[in-house]
């Protein structure tokens, strides 16, 4: 796992490879949560994995996504109100929490990059409150599409990219996107059609899109031209 290695050094890397498993995840599957402890850390190789807040009343809010070099996990943690998901299909670098756990605190250069890790996952944290934060609907769902785009890696994204667009599959639901962002499922689905008016954004079915004009998307995220 290279976000991890880069730092790590030689041995750590090598004691890190007798642990690693290469595993594939379906779409749906839960990777940690239900407050226990986590058994297993990962980091993604490909795929979306969704992060979801549980309420006392029962119903699920999805706080955060991951991408490809996230970490999954919470090492050192005894219980957990989050969960992770897969939110599509995952190919994913398992290894034992315990025993990942202890090489993190035989190998300080293993601990520092891990440290980074979590800087990162705040960071991200960070963006996607500001992504949530006094925006119009417009804004808010350019600002989705584009934290999609920058963040997500896919074959098709690659393939597009040097043309000027990029070609994804959403990992979400619309009805998903409309509760990350607080909105209405028919406000968000009337932005997508906004936007794909505007020659913004192509759309094929409810799950795929492509960016045709990354700088006009990027002005729609910060311009207050939508309502809620």
């Amino acid at each position: 796992p290279a976000a991890l290695c880069g730092e790590a050094g030689e041995t750590a890397i090598a004691e890190l490879a007798k642990i690693v498993h290469r595993t594939r995840m379906p779409e749906g599957r839960i990777i940690y949560g239900g407050h226990q402890r986590s058994k297993t850390f990962a980091i993604i190789i490909s795929g979306v994995v969704k992060l979801v807040n549980g309420r006392p009343d029962g119903r699920q809010q999805i706080v955060g996504l991951q991408f490809a070099a996230d970490f999954v996990g919470r090492p050192f943690t005894e219980s957990l109100q989050l969960y992770a998901e897969a939110a599509t299909d995952l190919e994913l670098c398992t290894f034992s929490g315990r025993a990942f756990e202890e090489l993190l605190r035989q190998y300080p250069n293993l601990e520092r990059a891990m440290f980074k890790a979590v800087v990162k996952d705040l960071d991200a944290a960070r963006e996607w409150m500001f992504m949530l934060g006094r925006k119009s609907a417009e804004e808010k769902v350019a600002s989705f599409l584009a934290f999609l785009s920058d963040r997500m890696s896919s074959p098709d994204a690659a393939a597009t990219k040097a043309g000027g667009k990029k070609g994804l599959r959403l990992p979400l639901s619309r009805t998903e996107i409309a509760e990350c962002l607080g909105l209405r499922l028919e406000t968000v689905s009337r932005q997508f059609a906004v936007l794909r008016e505007q020659g913004i954004v192509e759309t094929s079915g409810r799950r795929f899109f492509c960016v045709r004009d990354m700088g006009g998307l990027r002005d729609c995220s910060e311009s207050s031209v939508g309502s809620a």
